[in-house]
């Protein structure tokens, strides 16, 4: 019941304002905007990678194989998880905006 209160008292002056309709649309738009800016820092991160490489990162994995040295499996790390995360905020995306139907 907590949450619900704060939740409430942070997204009910958005609606006040006029700047959504409601608190469901004001809650969904401010979700949605901090997955995109989740996407794209890892976006950045895998572009990062590419360029620092100049390959795309199943390539780079290929290459990798019995002859990695430490930072080469660091970045491999980095670069697999933002690449991991990426999809899993993908991924959750999609549900926040199928959920929408029902809200």
């Amino acid at each position: 019941m907590k949450t619900e209160k704060i939740l409430t008292s942070l997204i009910k002056p958005l609606v006040l304002s006029g700047a959504y309709k409601d608190e469901a649309a004001a809650l969904k738009d401010i979700v949605i905007t901090q997955i995109e800016r989740k996407i794209k820092s890892y976006d950045r991160t895998i572009n990062t990678f590419q360029k620092k490489y100049e390959k795309d990162f199943d390539v780079f994995s290929k290459d990798l194989k019995n002859k990695a040295t430490l930072e080469l499996e660091d970045d491999w790390m980095e670069w697999n998880g933002a690449i991991e995360m990426k999809k899993a905020w993908n991924d959750a995306l999609k549900e926040v905006i199928e959920s929408e139907a029902t809200v």
